[in-house]
């Protein structure tokens, strides 16, 4: 019965055909116009407080239930965007690929956007607006191009013709641009076997829902889409959705949550927060088991879930105010003569982040920003918005330090919309066995000049990690499911088989690196996809974050540095560097607080190097700050700064 000798062994190496994935929907949190009750349509409010605890909770029932999605869709629009960044993060996912798709923005409500709802319904009759609003087919009235929100005028918008940004819009009109991109590109992953997460808005989602289950006319009307509560849609082999047993009325997906539920679930939250010291703090270091345990005080606290769901939602005050930022509209062709020819470059290393601070080689382990990260990643956004540069396109690391430095200084320059392209190939050095240590020990064990060598050498590899340490790429998952190229190595794809009884295609990824392996895979990444692509054929604004040796070698290749000279380069954390290709040297912006830049910034020993002619600044800050603020923004030199943070590390 077991049949032939090897044939278990056969099965191994034997794949599968992928079932399809998973499709989670997920209407945007709660937005300012949604709780002002205010038609929102291509209007850009962002997310109220509520309505980003409501998204941390779905990111919560996501983990809780094991879903992980591995594609996203959002919308271009702030609310959904920002939604879609609060549960990656909640989730550990930041590495995960993001399409910000114009087809998902919300249904354009014509001259209704802006308006009060019950105004409205005052004015012409609540039979007219259940119509505007429920409706398949009637579309409200047309928005003139020069209303303040006619979206024509924003830049998000710029890469589109005039004819695809609509002045008015019907349920089946935001089906029309929002179903084929669920056809040709969503549909697609999902047959892939790929867990496909969609973060988008009330109608767009209503016309998804439509055509996956082929809702009639009549029954359209009756759908609600709950803000931050995911939908989940299983598939057969046919694409053809599965009815679950929780699955209620024409829609075959499931809620992993009622509504009622989730409304005293976060109201529960907001109390426990104010009255339970250290109620939002948890020793719990994975993102799955803070989110089980969030769920489970939740569930502890909060009153049984009725029967009949009656939950009392009155009495909920409303906020003044649009929920429009001030001081960072919608950016406009208006960014400042600052000198430079060309599209712009603009490089800039993460915040610093707590192994920064004590210390320690990470390479490519995943460690936050810390507070200090988080204000330098500030003081960046608001310094580029300042001067008006407006960004076209983000290239990042796949590590969560540069991306969500990314995230903080899009923000600030109100850019969210800007696609963020995030490759391993722009990662840290990879410092091997070294990964996790203070560079100090480092420094007292194998002697000064040895730790230099390794840390600032050009092709100078440190001891290398062992292919099954946890500090090892192969061992992550985040690079594990994501890199695709990478050669094979037969070894671990045979060792890794065996072990988990399955196929597994393991790469052979780095184990250790120098300088000029970390180049290898940068400068050739650079060249194609920001150089020629970007910058040269696409004219776009580029930015890329990045880790410090990532950027000491695309330096090296920009301002003609020499391998030897290469040691005597450091590389600030959190300011942004304008690449200038006249004169083969990178420029600051001026920030008005006067004094040596190169005094309050850690650029090494040869700044020379970098700043050609004597010339550091491009533009002029209106700024009113002085030179009495440089001791506030001065960057130490990370060994100082070890040396203060942890005195004690080697007794």
């Amino acid at each position: 019965g077991r049949g032939p000798p090897g044939s278990r062994f056969k099965n191994i190496f034997r794949r599968k055909k992928k079932k399809p994935g998973t499709l989670v929907l997920l209407r945007h949190g709660e937005s300012f116009w949604n709780l002002n009750n205010t038609f929102t349509g291509w209007a850009d409010p962002d997310l109220t407080p509520n309505g980003q605890a409501e998204v941390r909770r779905a990111a919560r029932l996501l983990l809780e239930r094991g879903y992980k999605p591995e594609v996203i869709y959002t919308s271009r629009l702030k609310r959904a965007v920002r939604s879609t960044w609060i549960l990656l993060k909640e989730m550990n996912l930041m590495f995960r690929p993001v399409r910000k798709e114009y087809q998902l923005n919300e249904r354009m409500y014509g001259a209704l956007t802006g308006m009060s709802k019950s105004q409205i319904a005052l004015t012409f009759g609540e039979d007219l607006v259940q119509q505007w609003r429920r409706s398949l087919d009637v579309r409200p009235p047309a928005l003139d191009e020069r209303h303040p929100h006619w979206p024509g005028k924003e830049r998000k918008y710029r890469d589109l013709p005039k004819d695809k940004i609509p002045k008015t819009e019907s349920l089946r009109d935001t089906m029309n641009r929002a179903v084929p991109l669920y056809k040709e590109d969503i549909e697609q992953d999902l047959k892939a076997g790929k867990n496909v997460l969609v973060v988008a808005h009330y109608n767009s989602l209503r016309g998804l829902v439509k055509h996956i289950d082929s809702i009639d006319t009549e029954n359209i009307k009756s759908i609600e889409i709950p803000t931050g509560i995911p939908l989940v849609f299983e598939f057969d082999e046919k694409m053809e959705p599965i009815r679950s047993n929780f699955s209620k009325g024409a829609i075959s997906g499931s809620y992993l949550a009622p509504p009622e539920v989730t409304i005293a679930a976060l109201e529960a939250e907001r109390k426990l927060s104010m009255e339970v010291p250290g109620f939002n703090e948890s020793p719990l270091v994975t993102p799955l088991l803070r989110a089980i345990s969030s769920l489970h005080r939740e569930r502890e606290f909060v009153l049984p879930e009725s029967p009949d769901g009656a939950i009392s939602t009155s009495g909920v005050p409303v906020v003044a105010g649009m929920g429009m930022e001030e001081g960072r509209g919608e950016q406009h062709d208006n960014q400042k003569e600052i000198g430079i020819e060309g599209p712009l470059l603009i490089i800039m290393r993460h915040g610093k982040t707590e192994y920064n601070k004590l210390g320690l080689f990470t390479g490519w382990e995943d460690c936050p920003l810390s507070k200090e990260g988080r204000e330098e990643a500030t003081k960046a956004g608001n310094l580029l918005n300042e001067y008006g540069v407006q960004i076209d396109q983000v290239h990042t690391s796949c590590l969560s330090r540069a991306i969500e430095t990314a995230w903080i200084a899009m923000e600030r320059m109100n850019v969210l919309w800007v696609p963020i392209r995030k490759t391993w190939r722009l990662n840290e050095r990879m410092y091997g066995s070294l990964t996790g240590l203070s560079k100090k020990l480092i420094s007292q064990i194998h002697g000064e000049a040895q730790f230099k060598k390794w840390r600032r050498g050009f092709d100078e590899r440190p001891p290398p990690v062992d292919a099954f340490s946890p500090h090892y790429p192969g061992n992550d998952p985040r690079y594990v499911e994501t890199i695709k190229d990478m050669p094979i190595s037969p070894w671990q794809t045979l060792i890794r088989s065996l072990e988990a009884r399955k196929l597994l295609i393991s790469r052979r990824m780095p184990r250790t690196e120098s300088l000029k392996d970390c180049m290898a895979r940068t400068i050739p990444y650079f060249k194609s996809d920001i150089l020629k692509k970007s910058l040269s054929k696409e004219q776009k604004n580029t930015l890329v974050v990045s880790s410090e040796n990532a950027i000491r070698g695309l330096l090296m290749e920009l301002c003609d540095v020499s391998t030897e000279d290469i040691t005597s380069v450091e590389i600030p954390t959190g300011l942004p560097m304008l690449f200038d290709p006249k004169t083969r040297s990178i420029r600051l912006l001026d920030d008005g607080k006067g004094g040596d830049p190169l005094k309050r910034y850690n650029f090494g020993s040869k700044p020379e190097l970098l700043f050609k002619n004597g010339e550091v600044f491009v533009g002029k800050s209106t700024s009113s700050k002085t030179d009495a603020d440089d001791s506030v923004t001065a960057q130490k030199p990370e060994e100082e700064e070890v040396e203060q943070a942890q005195p004690a590390l080697v007794q």
